[in-house]
């Protein structure tokens, strides 16, 4: 089987807010029996800047690297274009770009050989993973925003995650009373036995002490966990918050490849590990990034709000890991979640189940692929 070509797509859930909707950028890889591998990049900006550079980049730079390949190695092609690319790239777009791709060789290579990507991960540890409902904050409308969550713990959610906030100007993160307030009120709300994740998201970027401030009075509300509390870059400060917060501290999902993990890992600068397996270096880097992970005896939850595709492909890695008790699912509106794949994913008491059909087990819906479709003018 050899790659014959590759087509790039930059995608937008068409919100008001970037929270609310990320973009991302599909590709499709096309072979010479026939089959297509499908991966995608979460390349998320306020003005599609970032999913068309990542189409950009696949089309022009990967696929002329790529087309005559066997795509039945992805590994050695990852390893590839991680060095012909080193100049320009190794994080951010570059590697979004070889992520989508290493996702969809993975996808082919589960199709060629008739079987899962699970499978070929080597075994599947579980056939369904708890999911925690992710939703967005609404600091204008508190009753909104519970009343929101209460939706998904009647169909049988126990953790929902509230981050970011509707836009800049009405943002988390904002106002350390508003914050309090609003955390205390989810609590009121949903009752003790819901798990309550914080996530402070990008809009606000906080300092180590008053983030620690900030985890020890949402200490007294029985958060599970307090995200992104810091700006992405401040490892020292995640350190040094880690080793005094009441509350686990989580981060990870802007972060690329084992060696930008590495230190987040080996110096314990957080409890839990999110990377995103579209932004991260794909379903190989991911392997590489859960060992370690496993080594320094963390958890690592996946980062996943973009797309169906992510979910299809978070599936298979959790499916493969030896210790993997809970995994991220958007629930606020989004056809890019809701209606880009055929037989669109959904939870049974907030549980996914982990398909074990070949590759990712997903197929594209193209009517929604060309209504979400950037299009430059």
């Amino acid at each position: 089987m050899k790659i014959t070509n590759l087509k790039a797509t930059a995608l937008k859930n068409k919100e008001r807010s970037l929270s609310a909707g990320p973009g991302v950028c599909i590709v499709e890889v096309e072979t010479d029996n026939g089959l297509v591998g499908i991966g995608e990049a979460c390349a998320q900006s306020e003005n599609d800047e970032a999913a068309l550079a990542t189409a950009l980049i696949l089309e022009r730079g990967i696929k002329p690297i790529v087309v005559g390949l066997d795509p039945v190695n992805p590994r050695t092609i990852w390893e590839k274009l991680y060095l012909e690319t080193e100049w320009f790239g190794r994080m951010g777009t570059v590697m979004h770009a070889i992520s989508a791709l290493d996702i969809a060789l993975w996808d082919l290579m589960g199709k060629e050989l008739g079987v899962s990507i699970s499978r070929l991960l080597g075994g599947r540890f579980r056939d369904d993973v708890k999911t925690y409902a992710s939703i967005i904050f609404d600091m204008e409308n508190f009753d909104s925003m519970a009343d929101e969550a209460k939706i998904w713990i009647r169909e049988g959610y126990k953790a929902v995650k509230f981050g970011w906030g509707q836009t800049r100007e009405t943002a988390f993160g904002l106002d350390a009373k508003r914050d309090e307030a609003a955390v205390k009120y989810l609590r009121e709300s949903l009752g003790p036995n819901v798990d309550i994740m914080v996530d402070v998201g990008r809009y606000v970027n906080w300092t180590p002490a008053h983030a620690l401030e900030m985890a020890k009075r949402f200490s007294n509300y029985g958060i599970f966990w307090l995200e992104e509390a810091l700006p992405q870059d401040d490892v020292e400060g995640f350190i040094w918050l880690t080793e005094r917060s009441p509350v686990k501290i989580a981060t990870g999902e802007g972060e690329y490849n084992r060696f930008g993990f590495k230190r987040l890992i080996t110096t314990h600068a957080t409890d839990i590990i999110q990377p995103d397996v579209g932004r991260a270096g794909g379903l190989t880097e991911g392997m590489r990034i859960a060992d370690l992970v496993q080594t320094w005896n963390l958890s690592l939850v996946p980062h996943g709000f973009s797309s169906a595709i992510n979910v299809a492909a978070n599936l298979q890695w959790v499916a493969s890991m030896p210790r993997a008790t809970l995994l991220e699912f958007r629930r606020t509106k989004s056809p890019l979640m809701a209606d880009l794949v055929k037989n669109p994913f959904t939870a049974e008491n907030g549980n996914l189940k982990i398909p074990d059909r070949p590759g990712l087990g997903i197929e594209l819906r193209p009517d929604v692929v060309e209504a979400c479709r950037v299009r430059v003018n």
